[in-house]
């Protein structure tokens, strides 16, 4: 149930869905405290040992308060029952010790629950971690940045929290009702019995509201998720936001957003307050129940001087705790139904499905070099978020080793797929793809695999961190200077070390402080480092003025050399010096030429008019 199970899916319309059953908040519970069983076991015992004390305090007042009256007024002594007898300083001192004790047990038990919250909450948020950095790209189609994080963040924490303070409470709460009753059925059994009855009335009010605050929680927890996507998709894209001057406008949408919030939280509130107003009603309805009851049992004589002198401040003492636990009981109520929603949503994460078996854990075929033809053979693909719509028709074509190719052709034609493919961000929807002349891709542990290609991108992918980091990603254990002699490759050392941290500048959320031409050298750098034996080249310098682009072509052209190359590109640059050009045509019409870019550019068809319509400069 809480192993993630990777899961081989032919049938692309069920991309990514949780197959698992749902793990709900008291089955993760119970794993986690086996899991943790010291820190558990320390944390409800000494819970359990710092009510006993509580609860042993209204006793020993009882019986503290029958010595001071057997002194005070011997003449009650045959009203006065149940006295175990000794000083009653004595109790007084017992009492002290058992606050002690409640203190202690109360720091051992908050202090070992707070260890045991955050391991559980560390163990959510790597295992739902783990399961996204090994998820298909598909899964992150349709999905905000922000509710992932929603999901990896605040959600983690708060069953993480709960995890600790929801079984505890109920545990404490529990033992604080039980002995509090057992303490006031031994001082006095019929207004026990009445307290007894309308605790049950408000209890089972409170606990019939649990669905309805669940429910309302998990739409308030989808609007913050939503919010949260929002919020970081703006703030990614806050340069289109001030290039394009629409401060106003996305400021009034953060308005509506947040106004449809308020609107959602309005049930909320207001089963929230039901709550809390049956709450404070029932503990005020408690102590005059309690004060009644008394006055109509024990209105005159020495039984009620009796009474009123050793009894009921017992029983009032023994009905505070009462109170306390009733208070408990509804912040618990209110927290479980969020930690149910919360553990609902992290598990739909950790359970995710994949429509790939990439073979992690030492699994599948080890790659020890990308050595060999690379070969697409009937390979057909349409993107499984878009299921029916073709996208790559039969594709046959052989990639020969050290050779270098460039694919060309309109928008939607396919270019992009096929490094996708060669990147197994996908798998083929009909057909296979072979490396190293007979391996079939799909059956590869694929990061031994990656770890031999390469891949620039239009967008380069820069982390957050220094320049040595950013060019070592891929190659982990590459000295510093490997790193300066990639970054020289790459014509990128003389302006690193014009900064003031030279190599320890960090570059900023995904590179912000480096210009397009600036973040391709580095990952050219990158690339350099690597030594990948396959590289794929993704219209890498399209987005480039023509300047810089013949710069970066050159570098590129340094790092083509004597490995096979695949490039997706439309600028004559890119394609001109390359040992064949793929052609593919417009609609899914698959390839339509092949040959070197003379050949092509002499030869009446696609690549022709392509070229004569200047879409090739």
């Amino acid at each position: 149930m809480f192993k993630k199970k990777q899961k081989v899916q032919n049938n692309h319309a069920d991309v990514n869905q949780t197959s698992a059953p749902r793990v709900t908040f008291t089955q993760s519970i119970v794993h986690y405290y086996k899991k943790e069983h010291l820190l558990a076991s320390i944390t409800i015992l000494t819970s359990i040992l710092g009510v006993v004390a509580a609860v042993l305090s209204p006793l020993l007042v009882n019986q503290m308060t029958k010595g001071i009256m057997l002194d005070a007024v011997p003449a009650m002594r045959d009203n006065i029952t149940g006295y175990w007898g000794g000083e009653w300083w004595l109790y007084i001192i017992i009492n002290v010790a058992l606050l002690l004790i409640n203190m202690i047990a109360m720091f051992t038990s908050q202090y070992a629950g707070f260890l045991l919250s955050k391991r559980i909450e560390i163990s959510l948020r790597e295992r739902a971690l783990e399961t996204l950095v090994k998820e298909d790209v598909s899964y992150y189609s349709d999905k905000k940045i922000g509710e992932i994080l929603t999901k990896i963040i605040s959600d983690t924490q708060i069953v993480g929290d709960q995890a600790y303070q929801t079984p505890t409470t109920i545990i404490r709460a529990s033992l604080t009702v039980l002995g509090s009753f057992v303490m006031m059925f031994i001082f006095n059994w019929k207004i026990s019995f009445i307290v007894l009855a309308a605790m049950i009335l408000i209890m089972v009010t409170l606990l019939s509201s649990f669905n309805l605050i669940r429910k309302r929680g998990t739409a308030v927890r989808a609007t913050i998720t939503d919010i949260n996507g929002v919020v970081t998709d703006r703030i990614n894209n806050v340069r289109l936001i001030k290039s394009s001057g629409t401060e106003a406008r996305e400021i009034k949408g953060f308005d509506e957003i947040h106004k449809r919030y308020f609107s959602i939280n309005k049930p909320f509130a207001k089963v929230t307050a039901m709550m809390v107003t049956v709450l404070f009603g029932g503990v005020n309805a408690l102590q005059l129940i309690t004060i009644a009851a008394s006055a109509g049992f024990y209105h005159s004589g020495d039984a009620a001087a009796t009474f009123y002198a050793t009894t009921f401040a017992s029983i009032s003492l023994a009905e505070g705790l009462l109170v306390g636990a009733i208070m408990q009981t509804l912040m618990t109520t209110v927290n479980l139904a969020n930690a149910t929603v919360a553990t609902g949503r992290i598990f739909d994460t950790i359970n995710a499905t994949s429509i790939l078996d990439p073979h992690y854990d030492g699994q599948g075929i080890q790659i020890e070099a990308v050595a060999g033809d690379i070969i697409f053979k009937d390979v057909e693909f349409e993107y499984p978020e878009k299921p029916g719509r073709v996208i790559l028709p039969t594709f046959n074509f052989t990639f020969h080793e050290g050779k270098s190719y460039a694919i060309v052709g309109e928008t939607g034609a396919g270019k992009s797929t096929i490094s996708k493919l060669l990147l197994r961000y996908y798998d083929p929807t009909k057909g296979d793809v072979y490396i190293n002349g007979d391996i079939n891709l799909k059956d590869v542990n694929l990061s031994s695999y990656l770890a031999h290609v390469g891949y620039v991108e239009q967008e380069p992918q820069i982390l957050y961190g220094d320049v040595f980091e950013n060019i070592k990603y891929g190659k982990f254990d590459a000295s510093e200077e490997e790193v300066i002699a990639a970054a020289k490759k790459a014509d990128l050392h003389n302006l690193v070390m014009s900064w003031p941290d030279k190599y320890q500048t960090v570059l900023g959320e995904r590179g912000m402080l480096l210009s397009g031409g600036q973040k391709q050298r580095l990952v050219i750098a990158r690339m350099f480092l690597k030594d990948p034996e396959l590289l794929i080249l993704d219209e890498a310098t399209s987005s480039l003025d023509n300047i810089v682009e013949q710069e970066i072509q050159t570098e590129l052209n340094k790092l083509m050399k004597d490995r096979t190359t695949v490039s997706i590109a439309h600028r004559l640059s890119t394609i001109k010096g390359v040992d064949q050009i793929i052609v593919l045509g417009a609609n899914g019409a698959g390839i339509v030429q092949q040959g070197t870019f003379e050949e092509l550019k002499n030869t009446p068809g696609q690549f022709q008019r392509l070229y004569k319509a200047g879409l090739m400069d």
